[in-house]
Order: C-alpha cells, then sequence, then structure tokens
C-alpha cells in the first residue's frame, strides 16, 4: 500500500499504537493528527474492520461507533476523502 510508506507512524515504536493505556493513545493519537495520510490509514482499518489499536487517529473504540452508524458496505476512502472532518468526529 503506497500510502503506508508516507505513514508518520513507522518512524516510531509501533507499541505506541497498540497498548491500551491512556498515555500511549494519546501520543499515538498526537502522532497521527500530524500525518498526512491519516484519512487513508482511517479507511483502510473501518474497511478491513480492524479491532485494535490506533488507526487515522481513532482508537478501537471509536471506529466501531463510525461502523455501527454506517452501512456495512459504506465506501470509507469515498466518504472520508468527501468529508474527513464530520466523518472522523464520529
Amino acid at each position: 500500500m503506497s500510502w503506508e510508506d508516507d505513514a508518520r507512524c513507522r518512524t516510531h515504536d509501533p507499541e505506541i499504537f497498540f497498548v491500551p493505556r491512556v498515555a500511549f493513545e494519546r501520543r499515538a493519537k498526537t502522532i497521527c493528527s500530524r500525518c498526512t495520510v491519516r484519512t487513508e490509514c482511517l479507511a483502510y482499518a473501518l474497511e478491513a474492520r480492524i479491532d485494535f489499536g490506533i488507526w487515522g487517529g481513532l482508537n478501537d473504540k471509536e471506529r466501531r461507533r463510525m461502523l455501527r452508524r454506517a452501512p456495512r458496505d459504506t465506501p470509507w476512502r469515498e466518504v472520508l476523502a468527501a468529508d474527513p472532518s464530520s466523518s472522523l468526529a464520529g
């Protein structure tokens, strides 16, 4: 996946994104907030229904909330590209 090459998280310890502790989650979300491929990352996690970790700046609970509110076949890349701010707000 080409977006992964540009992901800001590549320069950080992966553990930050997968340890379910508040301090790690805050740090991971801060890293994601400055990432140029945040939308692509979140779309990938939603489409693949990834259950664990911080992806696109959202934790598993936040992503599940988005998935529950949308039809199963939602084209996440299109939805997030059209309006990333409202979709990320959940």
